[in-house]
C-alpha cells in the first residue's frame, strides 16, 4: 500500500506496572507490522514503562486516548481480565491481532544513566548474586508467607554462601537484615531493574512487576505462583514460557483459582478465606532451582 500520511495508532492500558509491561510486545508487533506507514501511541498512567522505547512516538495519558483523533485504537483493558483462562498476554495478541502466533515477549529500554547507576552499584554487589522480590502488600493472595522466604535462605545458605541476595520491590515489601542480603527496595527503576537481572543468576519472585522486569532481562526466573497457573504468567521468551524459567506452584489444591473467580478478574476470593497457599510451598524445591542456577 502507498501510505501518504502515516495511520495514527493509539494502544491502551491503564495499569498497573506489570499489566503494561505486558503490552510491550504488542506495540513491537504492531510497529513490525506496519513500519513507518504508522505512527504508534500508547495511553497508560504508567508512562515509565514505555521511556526509551523506539517503536512509539509517545505517550499520553490513558483518558486521553478518547479525545485525540486517532485512526485505530486498541484497548486492552480488561483484556485478561475478561479471559482468565488464556495466558495474559495471549490475551492481548488476541484482542489486537486476531492470533497468538508472533513473538509476545516482552520489552524494557535502559539508558545509559540506568545503565551507569546498576554499574556502580555492581561494583559493590560483585558478579554473583540473585534477586528476590519478598513482596508484603494488600492483595494477600500474591504474597508468599515471609516463613517460606525463610526457610528457603536457610537450605540456600547452608549449601553456598559466594553470592549475595539482591532484595527489590516496594518499600512495604519484606526485607531481612543479613550479611548476605543488599536491600535495593525502592532503588530501582523497572528499566534499571531489567538491566540488574540482566548480570543476576537468577530471579525468584511472585506474580508482580519485578517479575515482568525480569521477563525482559536474560536471566532465570523462578516465579513463585498461587491463584495462577505457570501456562497464564510465566513470560514467553524466545517464543517458550519454559526457556530459562522454572515456575513453581503452592501445594494447595486450589492452585490457580484465578480461573474460577468473578469477571472480570480484579480480586482474588480465596474460597477458603485464610489463603493458605501462599504458606503452602516445597521450599526444597526452590531452594533447589536456586542452588542449580548458583552452580
Amino acid at each position: 500500500m502507498k501510505i501518504n500520511v502515516p495511520i495514527s495508532i493509539c494502544v491502551k492500558r491503564r495499569a498497573a506496572i506489570g499489566d503494561v509491561i505486558m503490552t510491550t510486545g504488542v506495540i513491537r508487533e504492531i510497529k513490525k507490522l506496519y513500519g513507518a506507514d504508522a505512527n504508534v501511541i500508547v495511553a497508560t498512567d504508567m508512562p515509565a514503562m514505555y521511556e526509551n522505547n523506539p517503536h512509539i512516538i509517545g505517550v499520553i495519558p490513558h483518558e486521553q486516548a478518547q479525545v485525540v483523533p486517532f485512526n485505530v485504537i486498541y484497548n486492552l483493558d480488561d483484556a485478561y481480565e475478561l479471559n482468565p483462562q488464556n495466558h495474559f498476554v495471549d490475551s492481548y495478541f488476541y484482542r489486537v491481532f486476531g492470533h497468538t502466533n508472533l513473538d509476545r515477549s516482552v520489552e524494557l529500554f535502559p539508558s545509559q544513566a540506568d545503565r551507569d547507576k546498576v554499574d556502580r552499584d555492581l561494583k559493590k554487589i560483585g558478579d554473583r548474586f540473585v534477586v528476590f522480590h519478598m513482596r508484603n502488600w494488600h492483595w494477600q493472595a500474591k504474597n508468599i508467607d515471609l516463613d517460606v522466604w525463610f526457610d528457603v535462605l536457610a537450605k540456600v545458605f547452608t549449601e553456598r554462601t559466594d553470592f549475595k541476595v539482591v532484595c527489590v520491590g516496594g518499600e512495604t515489601d519484606h526485607y531481612v537484615e543479613h550479611p548476605l542480603l543488599v536491600d535495593a527496595r525502592d532503588h530501582y527503576n523497572v528499566r534499571e531493574l531489567k538491566y540488574l537481572m540482566d548480570h543476576a543468576l537468577c530471579f525468584v519472585g511472585v506474580d508482580s512487576a519485578p517479575l515482568q522486569c525480569a521477563a525482559a532481562s536474560k536471566t532465570h526466573i523462578i516465579p513463585l505462583l498461587t491463584h495462577l497457573t505457570p501456562e497464564r504468567i510465566v513470560p514467553h521468551r524466545r517464543l517458550d514460557i519454559n526457556w530459562n524459567a522454572t515456575p513453581i506452584q503452592t501445594l494447595e489444591d486450589c492452585a490457580g483459582c484465578n480461573d474460577e473467580q468473578k469477571l472480570p478478574v480484579r480480586q482474588i476470593v480465596c474460597r477458603k478465606g485464610t489463603t493458605p497457599c501462599i504458606s503452602n510451598f516445597d521450599t526444597d524445591r526452590i531452594a533447589n532451582a536456586i542452588l542449580e542456577q548458583l552452580k
